[in-house]
């Protein structure tokens, strides 16, 4: 082979090799997010949601809840909490009109500091923890976004802590696979000892 030949031989292995590289980081990104979003986005203690960080930012945070077309609500967290007691808690996200995905993050964290308050545990399949800076965050999995519901356990901080906040953002998609069109709806509760 002469030097002619191989120049444009490798220039073109050097092109395919780019493309089958950004092929994977595209197909690797979009498969994370239905598999979970990254962490710190539930809109609470100063964190964006995915509406404000520009992943599903076709409309603005609880736009849907303004139109009175969905929510997301968390069931099952006790008015006043007990040291050390483990609650089974249910999150929905609702959406009225043609949804076929959906997902959600929540945190719960001492008012006072912002740090982890108990303990975040899946019930199923359907939900992971991912921590992040002394945080869990607790999220949907690839096996959970055909669910609106998810349900894990929360056991309250094993001590005196203080007031909890959980808050909670979710995402009511509309399936086409990009991140255009899914309506993003937040919710905070606060849960004194």
């Amino acid at each position: 082979m002469t030097k002619s030949t191989f120049v444009p031989l490798l220039g073109l292995f050097t092109a395919a090799y780019m493309v089958l590289v950004g092929t994977f980081a595209l197909g690797a990104s979009v498969k994370a997010y239905s598999a979970g979003p990254d962490p710190a986005i539930t809109g609470g203690f100063t964190e964006s949601t995915c509406a404000q960080s520009g992943c599903h930012n076709s409309f603005e945070a609880n736009a849907g809840k303004a139109s009175k077309l969905g929510d997301v609500v968390i069931e099952g967290l006790p008015k006043q909490y007990e040291p050390g007691k483990t609650y089974p808690v249910k999150l929905t996200v609702t959406h009225t009109q043609g949804r076929m995905y959906w997902g959600f993050q929540l945190a719960a964290r001492l008012k006072a500091t912002g740090a982890q308050a108990g303990a975040l545990k899946p019930a199923d399949g359907k939900t992971q923890i991912v921590d992040e800076k002394g945080i869990q965050y607790l999220e949907h999995t690839l096996e959970g976004i055909e669910t609106n519901t998810f349900t894990f356990d929360w056991t309250a901080p094993s001590s005196t802590a203080g007031e909890v906040v959980v808050d909670a953002a979710g995402n009511a998609a509309d399936g086409d696979g990009g991140s255009m069109g899914d309506y993003i709806y937040t919710t905070s509760v606060a849960i004194p000892e």
